[in-house]
């Protein structure tokens, strides 16, 4: 009996999985599973998962137990290669070029490890950069004796060309790759990277680009940005369940570029497939099934507006520039980042805790928590050394109305005047 026949996977007539959930569906309202009770103006952090893409995770592993060993051994790729044709679309990359990974920390990760650091070697940083990414290059750096440059870009006073000649004018010599956010985490600047990018390959400098927050946050257009290296997570805009991201290498760069962990597989020798997905594709047994969701949520959140994805990324970036000014103006605090240099979240300076130190948060600040205690608004607020002592970090996502941010206006001012007077 052929193998096709059998396979627990249904399939179309040309090899490609069935849909996980009937299309027809995609423009139902997207249906959110958070507590009915809490305003949720963090999207940024984790994401949500909206309930048809859960849904269709669960045919996914359905299917999966059917017959696990068929699934590992055959019909993984064919999904594989699914999820990369609809990532590509999204983001005009060529599918070959994209591996699927299960968040933005491990890609950069990846890169940094196959950047073949040594004594002497210098990695550009922003002052904006994630956490997790100056964790492993110092431990790089440390291991290899290699020198992290950090560039340093000004917050919220910042304009695109103070960004450029940050970063541009911490290059030397030594420089051995570029690393800068798309969208920077903790301040939410949305950086220039269509300047930045041909700049520092203009140089013959590689350049990683931390695409953690930007799919489903901005377009994103890969033929023609032109990175060495492009990181992304897809849990968090993309509203694909946790544990989800892509990965994109130059093809130069690819034969170079191994997995952190190498799977039985790493090696095999294909003529139907390059070794940058056989790599990449199967790391070992894992629930893949997060990932290979991402086509229900790009469709899904696709045909929530007639405009489409274009129509959401407008209606979420006017949305929140509105509620940012609506909090600033009830506070009386300045929001002077450009509107050039920000997606779907904007960064806002809060005034200083009145000891000049917080100790003691369940989140990283006493008014974050009490905002969640006493008000159920989730908002993060957090220090950013170096850059301002404390900025709280306002998204906007299909779910959100400038309803939400008068309620964060009204409960903050409260909080605030409460700190000043405890």
């Amino acid at each position: 009996m052929p193998l096709t026949s059998v396979s627990p996977t249904p399939t179309s007539p040309a090899g490609v999985p069935a849909p996980l959930v009937d299309p027809s569906r995609y423009p139902e309202p997207a249906r959110w599973r958070f507590a009915p009770d809490l305003t949720l103006l963090n999207h940024g952090s984790y994401g949500s998962c909206p309930a048809l893409v859960a849904d269709a995770q669960l045919e996914l592993r359905r299917r999966m137990e059917l017959d696990p060993v068929r699934f590992f051994k055959h019909d993984l790729e064919r999904y594989m290669d699914a999820t990369r044709r609809a990532l590509g679309a999204f983001v005009n990359a060529p599918p070959e070029d994209l591996a699927l990974v299960g968040n933005a920390t491990y890609a950069v990760a990846t890169t940094l490890h196959a950047a073949g650091l040594g004594a002497g070697d210098e990695v550009v940083v922003t002052n904006h950069e994630y956490r997790a990414t100056i964790n492993e290059l110092d431990r790089l750096c440390a291991r290899t004796g290699a020198k992290k440059v950090v560039a340093h870009v000004p917050f919220p006073e910042v304009t695109p060309d103070d960004a450029v000649d940050a970063v541009l004018g911490a290059i030397t010599e030594r420089t051995r790759l570029v690393v800068v956010s798309h969208i920077a985490s903790g301040s939410a600047l949305l950086f220039p990277i269509d300047r930045i990018v041909p700049e520092v390959k203009a140089r013959g400098v590689p350049i990683l680009v931390d695409g953690a927050h930007a799919p489903g946050q901005v377009k994103i257009d890969l033929r023609a940005l032109r990175p060495t290296f492009y990181a992304a997570s897809s849990h968090k805009w993309l509203c694909t369940p946790k544990g989800t991201g892509f990965f994109y290498a130059d093809p130069d760069r690819q034969a170079g570029t191994k997995p952190l962990a190498l799977s039985c597989r790493v090696g095999d020798l294909r003529d139907d497939r390059k070794p940058f997905l056989c790599d990449f594709d199967y790391v070992g047994t894992n629930d893949y099934s997060a990932n290979l969701s991402t086509p229900v949520a790009i469709a899904h959140m696709g045909a929530q507006m007639p405009g489409g994805w274009d129509e959401l990324y407008r209606r979420n970036h006017t949305l929140v520039r509105a509620g940012a000014h609506l909090v600033c103006d009830k506070l009386g605090l300045d929001q002077p980042v450009p509107d050039a240099m920000t997606g779907t979240m904007v960064g806002v300076r809060l005034p200083d805790h009145p000891d000049g130190h917080v100790t003691g948060a369940i989140y990283d600040d006493p008014i974050w928590d009490r905002l969640v205690e006493h008000h159920r608004i989730q908002v993060p607020i957090w220090d950013l050394p170096g850059l301002a002592n404390r900025v709280m970090r306002v998204s906007a996502q299909l779910y959100n109305t400038l309803d939400d941010y008068e309620r964060l206006a009204d409960a903050l001012a409260a909080e605030l005047e409460r700190e000043r007077h405890a």
